[in-house]
């Protein structure tokens, strides 16, 4: 009769794995979708930009109904960095800025006011100390986990993954000086948009698999 593994650092990767596959059936099944239709559900607002939002604001939910306030409060940089992403998709560092508050010439522009500028450096320092806290106070926790291929670390990492691939592809043709034939296009669209829904999709499996490890 077999032993049954007690190992701790034996994990389930089911939600993971789930996710991956969701995601790529997804960006391989759009190149063979209408045009139109295409066009519809990638545009400014379309549905994966929307879907996008709504994962965010479903991990907001997660961590305010799971965690203590002691752990709430204790790890705020978590819920900060949620919401910056929210914002960021809603395209509220743009909105309310001349050029972007993540962009380099709104703090070199003769054309940003310096009342603006002010506030631009406000957030930019707000935004800067939330990764600080992030990487000073978890990047020990998220090592070891990577490490001992823990679900809740791997889905972060492939968060990550997802913010720099599609913050790559982003512009690409302008940051590059590349020129992209129409179905490059296409297809990078498709990876940008499917990509930052899955941002969200890893944050939820994150702060899910971390709950699950906390109550078994």
């Amino acid at each position: 009769m077999s032993k049954i593994n007690k190992n701790p650092n034996h994990q389930n990767f089911s939600l993971l794995l789930l996710a991956i596959i969701f995601l790529v059936c997804i960006m391989a099944t759009l190149p063979w979708i209408n045009i139109d239709t295409q066009k519809k559900l990638l545009i400014e607002g379309g549905l994966f930009e929307s879907l996008t939002v709504y994962g965010y604001i479903f991990c907001l939910i997660l961590i305010f109904s799971t965690w203590s306030w002691h752990k709430i409060l204790s790890k705020w940089y978590f819920s900060a960095l949620i919401i910056i992403f929210t914002l960021r998709e809603l395209d509220y560092d743009k909105a309310h800025f001349t050029h972007g508050v993540l962009k380099s010439k709104q703090y070199f522009s003769d054309l940003v006011g310096m009342y603006e500028l002010l506030i631009s450096i406000g957030v930019l320092i707000f935004i800067l100390a939330i990764l600080a806290s992030i990487i000073l106070r978890e990047k020990n926790s998220f090592f070891k986990g990577i490490k001992d291929l823990k679900q809740s670390q791997l889905a972060v990492f492939a968060s990550i993954i997802l913010v720099i691939v599609t913050k790559i592809i982003d512009g690409a043709e302008r940051k590059f000086g590349i020129d992209l034939s129409q179905s490059g296009k296409q297809i990078a669209q498709i990876i940008e948009e499917v990509g930052e829904m899955g941002i969200p999709i890893m944050f939820a499996i994150a702060i899910l698999s971390s709950r699950k490890k906390k109550l078994s």
